[in-house]
C-alpha cells in the first residue's frame, strides 16, 4: 500500500513547480498525494494603498522602496522571459480540483512579522486524524511548534540555494549578484532551528547571467529530486543520509537593497549589451582542437599544444584518440554552421603534421563527443545523439573512415557524453542526464552497469545520480592506465559553458557505491585570448585537448 502525503499550501491556486510534482507523484512506486493542507491566512479585504502603509510602518520607506524597485525588475525580467518558448509558462497558475484530494483548512497562528507560522491543537489534531506519514511545505511560512513532527517522516521542504554559503533569499538572486559559477539548492526536513534543517539531498547548476532565468533554471531543474526524496524515505530501504553540517559563517540574505538592485541592474544590462554587440558585430563562440606528443600526461606544457585549423564555416571539438597499425587517428566532433548540427571527423596526426581523412560518420540529427572503446577486438563508437533520446553504439567496418549503426542501448534518456569501460568484470557507463523539458545536462552523472558493453540491459547505480554539480559532473574524456581509471571532467562558470576541465581518479565503483578524488584542473590560459577548455584525453604518447575562442564572421561565413 502506498503512504500517503500532503502537501501544505497557501490555496488551491499553485504554481508550475507544485503542478508538476504532483503530476509526477502520480506515477510514484511508494507514495500517493492524498491531502492538500490549506493555510488561510489572507485577507483579502484590505486594499492596497492600506497594505503598503502597513508595511511602511513596519519596515520604514527606505525599505518600501527597495522592495519596490526589486519587485518592479523581477516584473520586467518575467516578461522577458514570457518571451522565451522554454520558460513561457514558468510564472503560469494551475487551479488543483478540490476533489482530487482530501482537503483540510488550517488557521495558522502568525507571528507579528507575519513570517512566522505555528498552529493551535485543534488544527494539529485535524493533520493527525489525516494518517499522513509525510509532509511537504509547498506555500509560504516559516513552519513551527508540533506540526514539525506530527507525521513519521516529518516535513521536508526546498531551500534553493546553498545552505552553506546562502541561507535567506531571494532564492537565486545572490549567485547572479556575486557572479558565482554555481548555485545550489537543498531538500531538507525541516527543525523547529530556522535553517537547521537535516540536508537529504543537495545540489548544484551552473548560474545564468540574469536572475530570473536563474531562477527558472533553478526550480525546473531541481523540481524532479523532491519526487525522487519522496519515493526514497518512503522505501522500504532508504538510501538517503544525512548530509554532515558546519558553521555558517555568510550573512542572512534578504531583498537586496535599493543600491544593490541599481548595481545588478546596471551589471545585467552590460553583460545583455556585451551579447548583443557580440552579435551585431559577428562574433561568436567557435571551438578549436590542439594535439601535443609527450611522455606523461599529467606533466604537459600545453602552450606548446599544435592546433589543427578549423574547416570553413564549422568549428572542430570534443578530440578522441587511438593508435593502430602505428598510427595515431583523432576523431572529433565537427560542428557545420549551415546545417547548425555535428558530424564526426577524423585526422591523422603523426610528429610532423597532421591529416583531415575527412567526414566518418553523419546522421540527420547533431551527434558529437565520439568516445571510442574496443570490445572483442571490434571497436566501436559511443558518440552523444541525445537529440534522438538515445545512447548508440557504432561499429567500425573499415579503420578509421567507415562506420555503422550497430544498435541502441538505452532508450527514452535524454544523455550527453557518455563514456564505457570495463572494471571488475563489469562494463559501466557514465553518462550525463538530464529529465527536465529544460535538456541542460551538466549537473548530473549517472552511473549504469550491464556485463557487456552491447547490452540493452543496463542496471541504475542505486546511488544516481553520483554527482549533482556543474563544477565536475560533466563527463570530458576518459584516461586509462595500467589498472587505474581517470574521468575527465568539465566545469561550468558563469554564464559559460565549458569553461574549464579537470581530471579525477575513480577510487571505488561497484553497485552501491562510487568515489574519485580530484587530482588537478586546468584553466583556459594555455592559448591567447581563449575562453574554456572542456575535452581532454591521451593514448600512447598522444594528447589531444580543445579550447573555445570568439571569431569574428565575414558574411555570415568563418574562415
Amino acid at each position: 500500500m502506498k503512504k500517503r502525503v500532503g502537501i501544505i499550501l497557501d490555496s488551491l491556486d499553485v504554481s508550475k513547480q507544485i503542478y508538476d510534482f504532483i503530476n509526477l507523484a502520480s506515477n510514484a512506486n511508494n507514495y500517493q498525494i492524498s491531502t492538500l493542507i490549506i493555510n488561510e491566512t489572507k485577507n483579502n479585504k484590505i486594499n492596497l494603498s492600506l497594505k503598503v502603509l502597513n508595511y511602511i510602518k513596519r519596515h520604514g520607506f527606505f525599505k518600501f522602496y527597495s522592495t519596490l524597485l526589486f519587485k518592479t525588475i523581477c516584473k520586467l525580467e518575467q516578461l522577458i522571459l514570457n518571451k522565451t518558448a522554454k520558460f513561457s509558462n514558468f510564472y503560469k497558475r494551475y487551479k488543483l480540483n478540490e476533489n482530487d484530494f482530501e482537503i483540510i483548512y488550517l488557521k495558522p497562528i502568525l507571528s507579528k512579522n507575519g513570517l512566522v507560522y505555528r498552529y493551535e491543537k485543534s488544527c494539529i489534531n485535524l493533520v493527525i486524524k489525516s494518517n499522513l506519514d509525510l509532509l511537504i511545505r509547498g506555500g509560504s511560512g516559516i513552519l513551527k511548534g508540533e506540526i514539525l513532527t506530527v507525521c513519521p517522516h516529518g516535513i521536508i521542504s526546498f531551500h534553493h540555494a546553498d545552505n552553506d554559503l546562502n541561507r535567506g533569499g531571494p532564492p537565486g538572486f545572490w549567485e547572479v549578484f556575486q557572479k558565482n559559477p554555481r548555485t545550489g539548492f537543498i531538500i531538507q526536513r525541516l527543525r523547529d532551528e530556522l535553517d537547521g534543517g537535516d540536508v537529504l539531498f543537495k545540489g548544484f547548476i551552473s548560474t545564468s547571467f540574469f536572475y530570473s532565468l536563474n531562477l527558472a533554471k533553478l526550480y525546473e531543474l531541481s523540481n524532479p529530486f523532491l519526487h525522487y526524496v519522496v519515493e526514497d524515505i518512503l522505501s522500504e530501504k532508504p538510501r538517503l543520509s544525512i548530509n554532515e553540517k558546519s558553521p555558517y559563517s555568510f550573512p542572512l540574505y534578504k531583498t537586496p537593497s535599493a543600491y544593490q538592485s541599481i548595481i545588478y541592474l546596471l551589471n545585467t544590462c552590460y553583460l545583455m549589451t556585451l551579447k548583443i554587440l557580440r552579435k551585431f558585430t559577428r562574433r561568436s563562440y567557435r571551438w578549436g582542437v590542439a594535439y601535443q606528443f609527450v611522455d606523461n600526461w599529467r606533466e604537459v606544457t600545453l602552450w606548446r599544444s599544435k592546433k589543427i585549423p578549423n574547416p570553413k564555416n564549422r568549428y572542430l571539438a570534443d578530440p578522441f584518440i587511438i593508435k593502430r597499425n602505428g598510427e595515431y587517428i583523432c576523431f572529433v566532433e565537427d560542428y557545420n554552421y549551415y546545417t547548425k548540427k555535428g558530424s564526426i571527423s577524423a585526422y591523422k596526426i603523426d610528429q610532423k603534421n597532421h591529416q583531415d581523412l575527412g567526414i566518418v560518420l553523419s546522421e540527420d540529427f547533431h551527434i558529437s563527443f565520439p568516445f571510442l572503446f574496443e570490445y572483442e577486438e571490434e571497436l566501436y563508437m559511443c558518440p552523444e545523439t541525445y537529440e534522438k533520446n538515445e545512447i548508440r553504439i557504432y561499429k567500425c567496418l573499415e579503420f578509421p573512415t567507415k562506420w555503422i549503426y550497430k544498435k541502441t542501448i538505452m532508450k527514452n534518456v535524454s544523455a550527453v557524453d557518455t563514456i564505457i569501460f570495463k572494471k571488475n568484470k563489469k562494463w559501466w557507463l557514465l553518462t550525463n542526464i538530464d529529465n527536465s523539458f529544460i535538456k541542460d545536462h551538466s549537473h548530473q552523472l549517472h552511473i549504469f552497469y550491464s556485463d557487456s558493453p552491447l547490452s540493452e540491459q543496463w542496471t541504475p547505480h542505486i546511488a544516481n545520480p553520483v554527482i549533482y554539480d556543474s563544477l565536475i559532473a560533466r563527463n570530458g574524456g576518459l584516461i586509462l592506465e595500467n589498472d587505474n581509471i581517470y574521468r575527465v571532467f568539465q566545469s561550468q562558470d558563469f554564464d559559460l559553458y565549458g569553461a574549464s576541465f579537470g581530471v579525477s581518479k575513480i577510487n571505488l565503483i561497484n553497485n552501491c557505491e562510487y568515489k574519485e578524488k580530484v587530482l588537478f584542473k586546468v584553466q583556459p590560459k594555455f592559448f591567447k585570448n581563449i575562453l574554456g577548455t572542456h575535452t581532454y584525453n591521451f593514448k600512447d604518447g598522444l594528447i589531444v585537448i580543445d579550447f573555445l575562442e570568439i571569431e569574428k564572421r565575414t558574411n555570415n561565413t568563418f574562415f
